[in-house]
């Protein structure tokens, strides 16, 4: 049976919604303005095209909002095997969370989020594990995720069924946010992550 890995990062885009141009150590602010997570909204949508084929993987996922809140709204069977230290989730959380997934044998790690996100799972497990990437952040230069979350749901369900064997390396790229806030882009490659050859 396919083995799927989940993990949410509950705060990404968070500070997009509210002009802060990142959600990196802006959280709090971003709270204060309004703004409302919408992480675990776009991993509903890419886990939709999933919710026909649970006979065809098992989920494994962390606890709470990074991934079994969702899986248990949706009636998705799953298990937990990292549990946050505290409710505020962190990078750390993020880079534990995939090595666990990583030690349990995932055959894809499905995560949501930013390319902050992207950059703490390709620290923990760089090309270790194929990964995809469900788009949740306020900025995407990097090349792991699908073009939208429903399209990383479809691209998943096709490697479930089988259909997607090639794996090709995409980038892990990310910005420099204070400058970003100042007016000026500064993009950094981080590393490289192996993600399903069809994201179109």
């Amino acid at each position: 049976m396919f083995r799927l890995g989940l993990i949410i990062n509950p705060i990404a885009g968070i500070g997009g919604a509210v002009g802060l141009k990142g959600s990196d150590g802006m959280v709090a602010e971003a709270l204060a303005r309004g703004a409302m997570p919408k992480a675990r909204e776009r991993a509903r949508q890419a886990l939709l095209p999933l919710c026909s084929l649970t006979d065809q993987f098992e989920l494994l996922t962390v606890a709470g909002e990074m991934g079994e809140t969702l899986a248990a709204e949706l009636q998705l069977p799953h298990r937990i095997l990292y549990q946050p230290a505290g409710a505020q989730t962190c990078a750390e959380d993020t880079r534990a969370a995939a090595l666990a997934l990583r030690e349990a044998g995932v055959d894809l790690l499905l995560f949501a989020g930013g390319d902050g996100t992207a950059r703490d799972i390709c620290a923990a497990v760089g090309e270790s594990c194929h990964v995809l990437g469900i788009p949740a952040g306020c900025k995407i230069h990097s090349g792991v995720y699908g073009v939208t979350p429903t399209a990383s749901g479809r691209v998943a369900a096709r490697m479930i069924a089988g259909e997607l064997l090639s794996l090709v390396d995409a980038e892990v790229m990310d910005i420099d946010e204070e400058a970003f806030r100042a007016g000026k882009v500064r993009a950094r490659h981080y590393g490289q992550l192996l993600v399903p050859g069809d994201l179109r």
